[in-house]
């Protein structure tokens, strides 16, 4: 009997073979990798990112169903242990990055520069003479010390850490004006007010912090959930187009998603018989209603303002827009001086595309901030590379700066791909923070209803 109660043992555990199998020796090792790999990446983080690193209180309402306080000093572990978050992770998408004053030891550019001051965060708490500070009183000091260095090159950001000066070479940048850099970071953000009567008369909360500007068409395509604006910037003289980026509800898996994709479409211009870029980004510009109306909107405009330049400017996946109509519109209309201003924009072709935007575009100014996911996206080894010139958004711990973080933007080299800049914050070429993505300059770019 008990010889027939084994044999029927026997028999059940081979048809449930499956149940029982022990996982390959190759599964094994992957995971062990995968394990060692995520342990060093957190060991890394431990070490350049300071305590003040904090859980972005846009992402922590979608874990505890109630927003933090956004000037709350709390770290990631001191928030988990009065039960917000359990085990936090430094690689979390939702951490919002400080770096540690020991960090230039791992990353160069924090310590080399050269670099552009920015006033605190507002995000970030701050003393009655800072919380006075306007970001204008910014921009004019930002101005002063662009100015001093280029009186005296062999002053740069602290070099007390021995680190050899990187400087942004080849070529020489051109200057940096903070406060149109600002102004556009206020501009895109307006983009994702999502109320276009307001964008069309100009009226909503966000429009009043850039005066002076006309709309001329307002763009919602509700087939592929874009947003995108047009129009005349007086103070700047300039035809501004603006993109919006994806809506922020789906950026984390947006980034992930393009890990994997590749440079596999030409673009169609007969010089560049090699320029490659990422078929989804064309194809948002070209199937949707945004390529036939910008064409004609920026036509009229040329007729209406001649001698003005063209400006294109967007955040997300509205800066990979930005480049794409800035290209075409310069084409269209070879003599207006041309501007892009993106933020946390990914890498949108390949080198052959990075020239062909470098051969049209008078200035291009490409900016990260700390640890944002969406540079990093999609892969240098999926063929895609990054148009330059990039500007580094850093925070770094400093007790003696305004709620103890100083705010400055780092100029990168002109190669695009800085392996001094963002590209050093990132472990194995790929950041993680999605907190990151949400602010640029300070201005918010997503959408909040108080705001808008």
């Amino acid at each position: 009997m008990l010889t027939l109660a084994l044999l029927l043992l026997l028999a059940h555990a081979c048809h449930s073979a499956s149940a029982l199998r022990l996982p390959y020796f190759s599964s094994l090792k992957l995971w062990r990798d995968r394990h060692r790999s995520e342990a060093r990446q957190e060991a890394l983080l431990s070490e350049v990112l300071s305590p003040l690193s904090a859980w972005h209180p846009e992402r922590l309402a979608g874990s505890t169903g109630q927003a933090l306080d956004s000037s709350s000093q709390a770290s990631p572990r001191s928030r988990s242990s009065a039960g917000a978050l359990s085990a936090p992770s430094l690689r979390d998408p939702a951490v919002e990055t400080v770096f540690s004053a020991d960090a230039a030891q791992r990353l160069p550019r924090l310590a080399s520069g050269p670099s552009l001051p920015l006033a605190p965060w507002a995000g970030r708490p701050q003393d009655a003479r800072a919380a006075a500070s306007s970001s204008e009183e910014a921009a004019q000091a930002a101005r002063q010390h662009t100015q001093h260095h280029q009186a005296d090159p062999s002053t740069t950001s602290s070099t007390s850490t021995g680190v050899s000066g990187l400087g942004a070479a080849d070529p020489p940048p051109p200057q940096l004006d903070p406060a149109e850099a600002m102004a556009a970071g206020r501009l895109a953000s307006i983009a994702y007010c999502g109320r276009t009567d307001l964008l069309e008369a100009w009226n909503c909360s966000r429009c009043a912090g850039v005066p002076g500007f006309t709309p001329h068409r307002v763009v919602h395509d509700a087939v592929w959930d874009l947003v995108a604006y047009a129009g005349y910037y007086a103070p700047w003289r300039a035809i501004v187009l603006v993109f919006r980026g994806t809506d922020s509800s789906n950026w984390g898996q947006w980034a992930e998603n393009m890990r994997a994709w590749r440079t596999d479409h030409m673009y169609p211009e007969p010089g560049f018989p090699h320029a490659m870029v990422h078929a989804g980004f064309y194809t948002l510009w070209t199937g949707s209603s945004l390529q036939t109306t910008f064409s004609a909107a920026v036509s009229e405009l040329v007729a209406a303002h001649p001698g003005s330049r063209l400006v294109g400017i967007g955040h997300s996946m509205g800066g990979a827009l930005a480049q794409l109509a800035a290209i075409e519109s310069k084409l269209a209309h070879n003599g207006t001086h041309t501007t892009v201003y993106t933020f946390g924009a990914p890498r949108v072709g390949n080198l052959a595309y990075q020239q062909l935007f470098n051969s049209f575009i008078d200035v291009s100014w490409r900016f990260t901030h700390n640890r944002d996911v969406v540079p990093s996206v999609p892969l240098q080894l999926m063929g895609f590379q990054h148009v330059a010139r990039e500007v580094w958004e850093v925070d770094v711990d400093d007790p003696s700066a305004a709620g103890g973080v100083e705010r400055k933007l780092l100029l990168c080299d002109g190669s695009g791909e800085d392996p001094s800049c963002h590209n050093s914050a990132c472990y194995l070429g790929l950041c993680t923070s999605v907190a990151d993505h949400l602010v640029y300059l300070g201005v918010h770019m997503y959408q909040d209803s108080d705001e808008c």
